[in-house]
């Protein structure tokens, strides 16, 4: 029997974040498409990694809520206070979930009874075998 393989969906994003200079330094960083997705951060590079994940964490809720997704504004659309910066952040949805689902749920496979046993015999964890499939099947 062969196997298809189903591309994954692509669930990348990009969205306009502002920085906003602190009077005790440092940046308030906030995705203005996204309200409520803020973070502070000592600098750009930090600001970035950390908006970063709170996009995809929002962006995750919303999905497995089944909230709609919004679309992301043009940057030159932002505004801005003075002094403030825009840059565009990406957000790797598949990536993040990733590295945040470890947890293991259970599901009932079938498999023909000599295959359970020659498994059994030889050691052989048909949970592993099949997530190990599974990740190959999907990664790219």
């Amino acid at each position: 029997m062969r196997i298809q393989r189903e591309r994954m969906i692509l669930m990348k994003y990009v969205y306009p974040v502002v920085f906003s200079k602190e009077p005790d330094g440092g940046y308030c960083v906030y995705a203005p498409d996204l309200p409520g997705c803020v973070t502070d951060a000592g600098g750009y590079a930090e600001g970035i990694e950390k908006i970063r994940d709170g996009i995809c964490g929002m962006l995750h809720i919303m999905e497995r809520e089944k909230m709609p997704i919004p679309e992301a504004g043009e940057p030159s659309s932002v505004a801005l206070g003075e002094g403030d910066i825009v840059a565009l952040v990406d957000a790797d949805l598949s990536e993040y979930k990733r590295k945040i689902g470890t947890k293991a749920v259970r599901r009932t496979i079938s498999v023909p009874e000599y295959l359970d046993e020659m498994a059994s015999r030889s050691g052989i964890s048909l949970s592993q075998v099949t997530q190990d499939a599974l990740r190959a099947l999907f990664s790219e």
